[in-house]
């Protein structure tokens, strides 16, 4: 008696790939953000207390929950979304969809209310851009299990 032959695994689609790929740098680039923001956390408060009115509480206040915080929290779920799409599980889709959306939000808010676009936000603006619009492709809810 021969066991049947598993169906083979489906073919990841490029869109997958693309989708995980960007979503994988879009992470290292948060994570390592985070990381040597947290190392430079006193410099940094620091320098924002030198340029503004601002105590020191207020600026470490301002640069935890308004930039290190957001960096590891969005860091980690698209390194979760990244390891597990490929996987074919649907919630990480719609993890990384949601984190690579919030990333474009507030992108363009901190380029709007800082009055100047730099490299690394258009990079940030163009990696999360490829990320949602891969991770709601045609082919990538296809081919995810109950998408």
């Amino acid at each position: 008696m021969t066991k049947p032959t598993p169906a083979p695994a489906p073919v990841m689609p490029p869109s997958v790939r693309v989708a995980v790929g960007v979503m994988a740098v879009l992470a290292l680039l948060l994570l390592a953000s985070g990381v040597l923001l947290l190392f430079g956390l006193d410099v940094v408060v620091d320098r924002i207390t030198d340029e503004t009115d601002a105590t020191e509480d207020e600026a470490r206040r301002f640069v935890i929950f308004l930039s290190l915080v957001p960096s590891l929290v969005l860091g980690a779920a698209l390194a979760l979304a990244a390891v597990f799409v490929p996987r074919q599980r649907g919630w990480a889709r719609w993890v990384g969809a949601a984190a690579s959306g919030v990333l474009v939000v507030i992108t363009i808010i901190s380029a709007v209310i800082g009055g100047a676009v730099s490299v690394t936000s258009l990079l940030l603006l163009v990696l999360s851009v490829a990320a949602v619009t891969s991770l709601m492709a045609r082919t990538t809810r296809a081919w995810m299990p109950g998408a």
